[in-house]
C-alpha cells in the first residue's frame, strides 16, 4: 500500500494499512453495494481515507467503531471532518478509488485461506486450544 496521498487543501497525508480485515471488508462490501448512490460513495471515499489515516499525521481523523459495522456513518463523520479541514472534494475522490483497490488487495483471497486451512491439525477442534477458553463458553 502506498505511504501517502496528496489531497488538495490537506497536503500530503500519510497512510498506513488498517489493522482490521473486518474494517476493510465493511468498506469493500458497502462500496460494491452502493455504486449508484453518489452520497454514499462520497462517504465511503472519506471512510477509505479515514481507515488508512496514519497517526504520523499532524491531525487525527475520526476512529472507526469496528463493533458497530456502520462504515457509511463513519464515512460521514470523516467527510464532515475532512471538509472542516478544508479538503477539496474532487481531490478526495481522485485519491479514494486507487485506495479502495489497494485495500481490496489486502483482503485474504479464497486460495490463500484454503492454503492456510490445509495446515490445520485434523484432530483438534476449530478455535482456541486453551481449556480455560473452552470452559468459559461451556464447551
Amino acid at each position: 500500500m502506498r505511504e501517502s496521498i496528496n489531497i488538495k487543501g490537506l497536503g500530503d497525508v500519510k497512510l498506513t494499512a488498517p489493522r482490521s480485515f473486518v474494517a476493510i471488508n465493511d468498506l469493500v462490501s458497502e462500496y460494491s453495494a452502493n455504486q449508484k448512490s453518489r452520497a454514499k460513495l462520497a462517504r465511503l471515499s472519506a471512510a477509505a481515507v479515514g481507515l488508512c489515516w496514519s497517526k504520523e499525521n499532524d491531525r487525527g481523523a475520526p476512529i472507526y467503531d469496528l463493533a458497530s459495522g456502520e462504515i457509511v456513518a463513519y464515512g460521514g463523520d470523516v467527510l464532515e471532518w475532512l471538509l472542516r479541514q478544508k479538503c477539496d472534494l474532487p481531490s478526495l475522490y481522485e485519491n479514494a478509488l486507487p485506495l479502495f483497490l489497494e485495500l481490496w488487495e489486502l483482503i485474504p483471497k479464497e486460495q490463500e485461506v484454503a492454503e492456510q486451512a490445509e495446515t490445520f491439525p485434523e484432530e483438534r477442534r476449530a478455535g482456541s486450544v486453551s481449556t480455560e477458553d473452552s470452559a468459559a463458553v461451556g464447551a
